[in-house]
């Protein structure tokens, strides 16, 4: 979800669930009050949500007690004798004294009966008898100073003399109902704010706070150079595509680092080992040169072979030298390819013919095989093509570990099937609306040779610099550890592929692939 998104919903959450929240509390807390009220002072309701009962001060004063006053103005005007019977007085008296109430009779002016005394020497005034009427009075007196709300009813007795029945109801246990009430409402609508802060936080904690502290540490990390923790946020927003992008930067700042220290480790063991490859011809150079100053060899004889041994070593370290700055300037891209269309099969013919002479001078019989059609074109650079070949076939000739040794190069090609689509959009005039794209086809060539083969576990190595099967650098054969990186080095550059198979005791095969020029046949 996008941080927008994100931003939206909270802004429902902060708006829509406190408000849902707050209507469900406050109803069951007015409707709890409202319950209480009812059972407690005997009030009225026309359903069971009679907001208006706690909400309405009007409403409840008028309610309060009023189904006890109904049955007293009931009596007042069938029996108003019975009021005379202090027993029915108190056993009234007692009921509602639950209720905070109690009743009052006056017969003519005098007080003849009073259910609470102690409080009501507190109460100021009671209204006086005016008129009877039949029914209940709907007129209440609320007293202030005693906070009691009284109800009358004005009535004669069976002998004529008037009376008056008082229901006076004490207020001070209300006030804290309704001081409840507000409280509860209060501290619920607190409560719900706080719930919904910490919900909130957490979501907001875990969407974009947290994925932003683990930037922010793996940034520290990176900084201390320490690349090995990965940035792991499962987030579908802007920081988790931020974190994601940040983490493959990370794996490509590792993959540098790695590469540079791979470098540096490469170009360490590179000067080792030119200065060994360097310090065994200079040895011997030095030696024989001691020898024909010193006047050790004193025959001609014997100074001619020191002068070819010195010539020798000398050309050992021009070809080191040469093998060195060649693979250079290829790694830096500094040798610029002469690229040129060409037909390889005339090509390779032409390539056997200038080196058989020496090769079978040197027992090797190098042989060609040619499976190609006819007029297969290639485009690559001729002198560097033909120094992939000298340093594949040169190293056949120099690891021979038979007296007559066998070279065989073969051309191959196999063209690209074209697999018909499953359906085609076609234009007007008949032609694609999406013509196929035609893949890019390449020749192979096989150089194998029947020597002494490579093992399988250096076989993966041998296009490395510096790399030779043969561990020990004493070995008579000349070898720079360049030839194949070199070779493999044009290659990729050609567009094409390199690889190797081997079978030790056996031989060794090493394809190459070059890319076929569009226009030929």
């Amino acid at each position: 979800m996008k941080i927008r998104g994100k931003l939206i919903i909270s802004f429902l959450i902060i708006a829509i669930f406190p408000l849902c929240a707050g209507l469900v509390c406050f109803h069951l807390i007015v409707q709890n009050q409202t319950d209480i009220l009812s059972s407690y002072y005997s009030t009225q309701t026309e359903n069971n949500y009679d907001y208006g009962l706690v909400l309405n001060p009007v409403q409840l004063l008028y309610k309060l007690t009023l189904n006890d006053y109904n049955k007293l103005v009931k009596i007042a005007d069938e029996t108003p004798d019975k009021l005379l019977d202090k027993s029915f007085l108190d056993d009234t008296s007692r009921s509602i004294s639950s209720k905070d109430s109690f009743i009052v009779v006056f017969k003519g002016k005098k007080e003849y009966y009073i259910g609470n005394m102690d409080f009501y020497d507190c109460i100021s005034t009671l209204p006086s008898f005016s008129e009877y009427s039949q029914g209940k009075n709907d007129n209440i007196l609320i007293d202030p100073k005693s906070s009691t709300l009284t109800r009358s009813k004005d009535f004669y007795f069976s002998d004529g003399t008037s009376g008056q029945l008082f229901l006076i109801t004490k207020l001070s246990n209300l006030i804290p109902r309704w001081e409840s009430s507000v409280k509860d409402i209060a501290i619920a609508f607190t409560l719900i704010l706080f719930t919904t802060a910490c919900i909130l936080l957490l979501w907001l904690y875990h969407s974009i706070i947290k994925p932003l502290n683990i930037l922010r540490i793996a940034t520290m990390q990176i900084g201390e150079g320490n690349l090995d923790n990965p940035v792991h946020v499962n987030s579908c927003d802007e920081i988790g595509i931020l974190c994601r992008d940040f983490e493959e930067m990370r794996i490509r700042l590792k993959s540098m680092l790695e590469e540079r220290i791979q470098y540096e480790n490469d170009t360490r063991e590179m000067m080792s080992n030119i200065s060994h490859d360097l310090k065994t011809p200079l040895t011997a150079i030095k030696g024989y040169s001691e020898g024909l100053i010193d006047g050790i060899a004193k025959t001609p004889e014997k100074q001619q072979k020191y002068l070819k041994t010195i010539y020798s070593k000398a050309n050992d370290m021009t070809y080191l030298v040469d093998e060195l700055s060649l693979f250079s300037k290829i790694e830096q891209n500094s040798i610029p390819y002469n690229f040129i269309t060409f037909d390889i099969a005339e090509y390779l013919e032409n390539y056997i013919d200038s080196i058989s002479f020496d090769y079978e001078a040197n027992n090797m019989n190098v042989s060609y095989e040619n499976t190609a059609p006819e007029g297969i074109l290639v485009s690559a650079d001729p002198e560097q093509l033909r120094r992939v070949l000298n340093n594949i076939t040169g190293n056949a000739l120099k690891y021979k570990d038979k007296e007559h040794g066998n070279i065989r190069i073969a051309l191959s090609y196999k063209p690209h099937k074209h697999k018909k689509p499953l359906y085609r959009q076609i234009n007007k005039d008949g032609t694609d609306v999406n013509p196929p794209v035609k893949p890019e086809e390449f020749v192979r060539i096989e150089i194998s040779d029947d020597g002494p083969g490579i093992s399988e576990k250096d076989l993966p190595n041998i296009f490395d610099r510096f790399f030779r099967a043969d561990a020990s650098r004493n070995s008579a054969k000349r070898g720079s550890g360049l030839g194949l990186a070199i070779v493999k080095k044009i290659i990729l550059d050609h567009g094409g592929n390199i690889w190797a198979k081997s079978t030790p005791g056996t031989g060794t095969s090493i394809y190459f692939t070059l890319k076929v020029k569009d226009d030929t046949r």
